[in-house]
C-alpha cells in the first residue's frame, strides 16, 4: 500500500469558493406582486448565504409641474413633489417589508431614491458593492417593452454584478 499524491489547484478552489460568497443582495421594490415574489426569493437567498439585504424603491423623477385642485392655483415645485412622492414610497416600502417572512436574523435596510429607476438601481449596487440584484419583471409583451421600456431589462444590461430576474406569473 503506497502513499497517493493528490494535486489540488488552489487557485481554482479559491475561485469556486468566491462564487458561493454573497454578502449583499439588493432587492428592487415597486410594490407589485412580482416585486414581492422577487423579495421573497431574495430573503431565502439571504438566509442561505448569511447575506445582508438592501430594499430599494425608486420614485420616478417627476418632470412636469403639477397644478393643485380645482379652485386652487397651487403649483408644486419639483422638490415639494419629490418630497411627497418619496414619503409615499417610504410608507409603501415599510408596508412591503413588513409583509415579508421573518427577517429577525437578517440585516437589512430600506432606501428610497428619486431618479430613473434602472439607473438608480445600478448606481446603488455599484456604490454599496452588491453581489446580486434581485428584481421582478412584469411580463410585458415585446411591443409594450419597446414602447414603455423595461426596468429589469435595463438593469440586466447595465449592472456590473449578477442580476436575478423573477418573472410574473401572468401575461399582460
Amino acid at each position: 500500500m503506497g502513499i497517493k499524491t493528490i494535486t489540488v489547484d488552489v487557485n481554482r478552489v479559491e475561485k469556486e469558493k468566491k462564487v458561493c460568497e454573497m454578502e449583499k443582495i439588493l432587492v428592487a421594490v415597486d410594490g407589485s406582486p412580482t416585486s414581492m415574489r422577487a423579495a421573497r426569493a431574495a430573503v431565502e437567498m439571504a438566509r442561505k448565504f448569511y447575506a445582508d439585504l438592501i430594499f430599494l424603491s425608486v420614485v420616478k423623477n417627476p418632470d412636469l409641474l403639477v397644478r393643485g385642485r380645482v379652485g386652487e392655483n397651487y403649483i408644486y415645485n419639483l422638490s415639494n413633489l419629490e418630497g411627497e412622492l418619496s414619503h409615499q414610497y417610504k410608507e409603501m416600502l415599510d408596508e412591503f417589508v413588513s409583509q415579508l417572512p421573518d427577517l429577525s436574523n437578517i440585516a437589512y435596510e430600506k432606501i428610497v431614491k428619486v431618479g430613473v429607476p434602472y439607473d438608480e438601481i445600478v448606481k446603488m449596487a455599484e456604490k454599496r458593492g452588491v453581489d446580486l440584484i434581485v428584481i421582478g419583471r412584469r411580463g410585458f409583451s415585446p411591443l409594450k417593452r419597446i414602447l414603455l421600456g423595461s426596468v429589469s431589462q435595463n438593469v440586466v444590461s447595465h449592472a456590473k454584478c449578477p442580476v436575478m430576474v423573477v418573472n410574473d406569473t401572468e401575461e399582460h
